[in-house]
């Protein structure tokens, strides 16, 4: 969207259904697997041509962990810079009003930067090689690949590989954040849980029979070490499971985002209410998967 020589542009977030370890890689990368989807929460983010250097500014709740000369949008810039030498005399503002909670395992500054690519490949009609453009997304990260479109994804690999879901998903999820971020390195070095693959086939096999049936059948393995290390997401989930008013509770990657999922719309506004009365400082978005 463009007004008065402004880009607007939506960054959105994701959470993962659920997410297996099924090893640990010679390489020291963990071997997953994983079905995500997008949901409409979005850090909103504004381009200006700017006659000076590039530049991006962060601003919200949760802009505090994130510096303006050190980001993945930076890193994105720089390296098309390198590759198409008519970029070099193009400057940018940029400004990110950061509405994804950072540390939540929603997969905000990923999306930042993959939202940035995409504008930037589109808007000076950059010729890119697939190659190329994969080497781009691995420097962003490992799951960047999520964000290109809004299809659901199964992932494997390291998290590096992905293949798309036909499924239309359209789920309300509450989304409560406990104000203390996870941090993915530390997560994946306690865990000690590691599961069988599911599989593509059953993986849509059973969403085509019934989307809730996802939850029951599968898990996330990061889940028990990630509240070891964080307190605050621990007790939640505690207090959580008392109310009896979720079908299911979720960590979406790493964490320490919770997701609360049940069929009804009415018992999730109850929960959110509950956890605004007891965790007043928390978090909370009731949001809807994008397919």
């Amino acid at each position: 969207m463009v007004y008065k020589n402004n880009f607007y542009l939506k960054s959105p977030a994701k959470i993962n259904f659920f997410l297996k370890v099924i090893n640990k890689l010679p390489s020291g990368y963990h071997e997953i697997e994983s079905f995500v989807c997008l949901v409409n929460i979005f850090d909103n983010i504004v381009i200006k041509l700017s006659k000076t250097k590039t530049n991006v500014y962060f601003s919200g709740k949760f802009s505090k962990l994130i510096s303006n000369e050190h980001n993945s949008i930076i890193k994105v810039i720089s390296l098309l810079k390198k590759k198409f030498y008519h970029l070099d005399n193009i400057n940018f503002k940029i400004f990110v009003q950061k509405n994804i909670p950072v540390g939540s395992g929603l997969g905000g500054g990923t999306s930042n930067a993959v939202t940035v690519l995409h504008f930037l490949i589109k808007k000076f009609n950059l010729r890119i090689s697939k190659s190329e453009l994969n080497k781009i997304y691995l420097s962003i990260g490992a799951d960047s690949k999520i964000f290109m479109n809004k299809k659901p994804k199964y992932i494997f690999g390291y998290g590096n590989k992905f293949k798309e879901s036909k499924a239309k998903i359209k789920i309300n999820v509450l989304l409560i954040y406990p104000n203390k971020p996870n941090f993915t390195k530390d997560v994946y070095k306690l865990n000690k849980v590691f599961s069988k693959r599911e599989g593509l086939l059953r993986i849509n096999e059973i969403i085509k029979k019934n989307i809730y049936d996802l939850f029951k059948f599968t898990n996330n393995d990061l889940l028990a070490s990630a509240r070891k290390l964080n307190s605050n997401m621990n007790n939640l989930i505690n207090f959580l499971a008392k109310q009896k008013l979720c079908d299911y509770i979720i960590m979406s990657g790493s964490g320490s985002c919770c997701c609360v999922v049940s069929k009804s719309k009415k018992n999730l506004l109850k929960c959110q209410k509950l956890v605004k009365n007891k965790y007043r400082s928390y978090w909370t978005a009731m949001t809807k998967t994008i397919t």
